[in-house]
């Protein structure tokens, strides 16, 4: 049974139901009980047998594989190690194995999970938009959800970050910088772009349309990004992720330009694998343990009826070799 049973069979609206079950204060009580004891005559999941519970889920949305694997599996193994080392069971899951239809709410209640560590998610995600009818708590990684208390969120300090990256590349010298951007509908893709902008407005520099190229995280789109920069005039260009930061130089050198004597390029994310590259890159750190550990922080606050929060972890400058100093 799901919560759109349950409303269907008490003819009450879904976010009624959802209410009544995480015993909200803007429904009548009279509605509540009605709901609450239909709920437990049918062996539906109350809130406490929930906040009783030591299960946590990891979900993932649909991404590419070089997301998941390179940037979520630290997040992953951090939250895992804290969550484990507390007595917590973590479950790992991915809404593209889920049929049509899918509920978030109720699956996560019939599971028994008392809370769940969102990942990947962007914004025309359709569970992005079943969000606030959560009845347990949920920490979302670059994302948020404004006025609800059952929602936390982790992320890094994007917009600072790309401002903290463009401040270096005009000590350089630069003031020709391109931005190569994320997913279009991505949070984390708009803060990135909002620093980018910022970033210029800082520098008494202009805006250009020209000098964006909008990716999608992925290897693949920086070397398609390459061509594009390459009918520019920029000196440098700063990459939303250090997987597109790799294909644009891959691509760049395809197209007879050195990195960094014809280009610079700056990424973001301080892959581990840079470590076994010859690519040298010049990045923006994110730090994944903490943002693992701090994930599940926010879990236990929320558990233990603290507000919910919105974490901002900031990034760290690793200079190597991409960048060239101009004259």
């Amino acid at each position: 049974m799901t919560i759109k049973e349950i409303a269907e069979a008490l003819n009450i609206s879904i976010s009624t139901v959802s209410k009544a079950l995480n015993d909200a204060t803007d429904i009548a009580e009279e509605t509540k009980m009605t709901v609450r004891k239909y709920a437990e005559s049918i062996g539906y999941p109350m809130k406490s047998k929930i906040k009783e519970s030591h299960r946590i889920c990891v979900m993932y949305e649909r991404v590419h594989s070089d997301i998941r694997n390179h940037v979520f599996t630290p997040i992953v193994s951090a939250f895992t190690d804290v969550a484990v080392s507390n007595g917590y069971e973590v479950i790992i899951d991915t809404v593209s194995s889920k049929p049509d239809g899918f509920v978030l709410d109720d699956y996560l209640r019939q599971n028994n999970f008392c809370a769940a560590f969102i990942m990947g998610m962007n914004f025309k995600s359709h569970i992005y938009r079943q969000l606030r009818n959560t009845s347990v708590p949920l920490v979302l990684l670059d994302n948020r959800v404004s006025n609800c208390q059952l929602i936390s969120s982790v992320s890094s300090e994007n917009a600072a970050a790309i401002m903290m990256a463009m401040r270096h590349l005009q000590k350089k010298g630069h003031t020709k910088i391109g931005f190569l951007m994320g997913e279009k509908f991505s949070l984390v893709s708009a803060e990135r772009l909002a620093g980018y902008i910022l970033g210029l407005a800082q520098a008494g520099l202009d805006f250009k349309n020209e000098y964006v190229y909008y990716g999608d995280f992925t290897r693949e789109a920086g070397e398609q990004a390459a061509k594009f920069f390459c009918e520019t005039n920029v000196s440098a260009v700063i990459s939303c992720s250090d997987m597109m930061a790799i294909g644009l130089i891959d691509g760049l050198s395809a197209a007879g330009k050195k990195v960094p004597d014809d280009i610079s390029v700056c990424g973001f994310d301080d892959l581990s694998i840079l470590k076994f590259t010859p690519y040298n890159l010049t990045t923006m750190k994110q730090d994944y343990a903490q943002l693992g550990e701090s994930a599940f922080r926010q879990i236990r606050e929320m558990l233990d009826g603290r507000i919910s929060q919105n974490v901002y972890l900031p990034c760290q400058l690793i200079e190597r070799g991409s960048i060239k100093q101009l004259t």
